[in-house]
């Protein structure tokens, strides 16, 4: 992986001095991301950075890599994992290679098929193309968002980068946008939609494009790939054994493409099933050997050695224990927040961190189980939840559902206005009555009421109000929840210089998942699970253990892996912040945020004060922008 980062300004403009040091400056930023070389390219109007982690190719594929004679400029960070068949494709049609990075590859795929190439890409990827000839520039994104680019747009400039924090280095900008601020408050998601916590910086959708004009200063977003969307009669019903056999063979075929390299490839290995799948197929694909890292904590229910280990052990190999602190776990967290140029979106960015900077030691490539949830139904509460606002009670009046009483005690009203708000009720970090308190008076009146958040929502579930219920979470979880997931991944291995691949995102396996049935996701074990479930809400249906989530992988997989690993819940690397919060360095943390909260006119330092005294677990979030806000 590597960094990218340039000024692009309207043909009539200059790059200035300036600008040309604040580009270096802003790969400066990058370092981390590609630690091996660093180069830029200027034209009159535009110059364009790289850092490099060298990966594939490690003495060819330097960047930016150009054809002059055809006035391309190429600014590449991913993984092309078909380019060497692409490769063959390009050379039946002429082109000539000088290197065998997949790099090269990029550049004369978009020379052959311009902007139409990312079709025939399958990989993980963000990069940006100058067309000179055609005066314009390309900034494309993979169709799952594995790789970001942030960009802003000036009065005669766009500006772009890997992060925000090398965004901010090229263009001023400080204005915070409180909309996608209180989002965070409610969802702990650094986007909010296409917009950051900074009101001028954007970051590329998923599966986008976006052509900027030299000629003109205009711009165009243009979608090249969706996930299925398809209504329950919509989707075919295919027998189990081919269901899974076919998701067996997608998901062997995507972790052999990411075992393609050049350098030593590891894997985080938590001992839950989507690492245990990927820790499987790569140790029996991979050429050479495959360290595997588990992190963790020394409290026992904050670690999952355990089940780590039984599971390298089941495939002959030898586990790396990575232990937490709370030491490392505050040094981290500033660190990442310097680096991204946005708070951290959850506790455990640090695990990951560590265990990047431990896997470092022996390789520059992770395999990572991150996605399968938001692809084949991970998440009981969020995505089965919905039944309990499908057979609750639709208004006050009606006493005899058998929710209404077990609702109004767990809600403090017996029925959901919409399946928006029933969404925020169940599965906000921060309730809006909350928010209210916390911010400051003229900023909350001036959110109206969380009005752009909720009718965010609101919108999503009406987009997709042909899909059934469910369906609607697993896409709302595909496009919102899976950005920030993603997004964790790549800053902190990246921090560390880790490249991370993600085979559960390949879009193969996700076109497939979202055409299959809710039941091959999610469903009641059997009948009698299902006849317990009638009087009962989500939260103790899953602690009644009635339903089987991620269905077709976990029975893809139910003979090749450990019962202990195939029947265990979902813990993802825990990180016992509340604890460490709460502990020697809380006083510290109290006072610097207090004092923010008062320098800043954000929030009500009062409130901060008192979440801090009562152990609030929001104290995260609260903390989280304080250091950025200081950073």
């Amino acid at each position: 992986m590597c960094g990218i980062s340039g000024v692009v300004k309207q043909s009539s403009h200059s790059i200035s001095h300036s600008e040309t040091h604040k580009l270096n400056t802003s790969l400066n930023l990058l370092k981390s991301r590609g630690p091996d070389a660093q180069a830029s390219c200027q034209g009159s109007n535009w110059i364009i950075g790289h850092t490099r982690l060298s990966i594939i190719d490690l003495s060819g594929g330097t960047q930016p890599m150009q054809d002059k004679a055809r006035g391309v400029t190429l600014s590449y960070n991913g993984e092309i994992y078909n380019y060497k068949s692409l490769r063959e494709v390009l050379k039946s049609k002429g082109h000539v290679f000088k290197t065998d990075s997949d790099t090269e590859v990029l550049l004369k795929s978009y020379i052959e098929w311009g902007a139409s190439c990312v079709e025939k890409l399958f990989g993980c990827f963000a990069f940006a193309v100058l067309d000179e000839k055609n005066n314009k520039l390309l900034l494309v994104r993979d169709r799952l968002g594995v790789k970001p680019v942030y960009y802003l747009q000036g009065k005669n400039t766009l500006y772009f980068a890997s992060s925000v924090a090398a965004v901010r280095q090229l263009g001023d900008v400080s204005e915070i946008d409180h909309a996608a601020l209180s989002h965070y408050l409610t969802s702990c998601r650094i986007t909010f939609g296409e917009r950051t916590l900074y009101k001028d910086i954007k970051i590329l959708p998923a599966g986008t494009i976006l052509e900027f004009s030299l000629k003109d200063h205009s711009k165009k977003l243009s979608s090249y790939w969706s996930r299925p969307v398809l209504s329950p009669e919509e989707k075919k019903d295919l027998n189990e054994k081919d269901l899974l056999a076919q998701t067996k063979n997608l998901v062997e075929e995507s972790i052999k493409d990411r075992l393609i390299s050049d350098v030593p490839v590891g894997c985080f290995l938590s001992g839950g099933l989507d690492s245990a799948v990927v820790v499987k197929e790569a140790v029996a694909n991979a050429l050479e050997d495959y360290p595997l890292y588990c992190a963790g904590t020394p409290f026992e229910k904050y670690n999952e050695f355990g089940f780590a280990a039984e599971m390298a052990a089941e495939v002959g190999k030898n586990l790396e224990e990575v232990r937490i602190s709370p030491e490392t776990f505050f040094e981290d967290w500033k660190m990442l927040i310097a680096q991204k140029g946005l708070p951290l979106s959850t506790p455990n960015e640090t695990s990951i961190y560590r265990l990047s900077k431990a896997l470092g030691q022996k390789c520059k490539v992770a395999l990572t189980g991150e996605g399968s949830d938001e692809v084949f139904g991970g998440y009981l509460m969020p995505h089965f939840g919905v039944n309990d606002f499908l057979r609750g009670p639709k208004s006050e009046d009606d006493v005899e559902n058998p929710l209404y009483w077990k609702i109004m005690r767990r809600y403090g009203r017996p029925f959901f206005y919409n399946e928006a708000d029933h969404f925020f009720l169940t599965h906000s970090w921060m309730p809006m009555g909350d928010k209210a308190e916390l911010l400051n008076e003229d900023i909350w009146q001036s959110l109206d009421d969380d009005d752009e958040v909720f009718t965010f929502y609101e919108d999503f579930f009406e987009k997709y109000k042909k899909l059934s219920a469910f369906d609607r979470r697993m896409h709302l979880h595909a496009e919102v929840n899976l950005e920030g997931l993603l997004n964790r991944v790549d800053s902190s291995t990246m921090a560390a210089s880790i490249e991370a691949r993600v085979p559960f995102t390949d879009h193969r396996i996700v076109e497939f998942a979202f055409r299959q049935a809710d039941k091959w996701k999610m469903d009641f074990r059997n009948d009698e699970c299902r006849k317990k479930s009638a009087d009962l809400l989500v939260e103790e249906i899953d602690k009644e253990n009635l339903v089987e989530t991620k269905r077709l992988l976990r029975n893809a997989y139910k003979k090749t892996l450990p019962a202990s690993i195939i029947d265990r819940k979902k813990m993802s690397f825990p990180v016992p912040f509340q604890e460490w919060l709460s502990g020697d360095l809380s006083k510290e943390l109290k006072e610097f945020c207090i004092e923010t909260s008062k320098k800043r006119n954000l929030f009500n330092a009062k409130v901060v004060e008192n979440m801090f005294n009562s152990g609030n677990r929001n104290i995260w979030l609260v903390a989280n922008l304080c250091m950025w806000l200081e950073g």
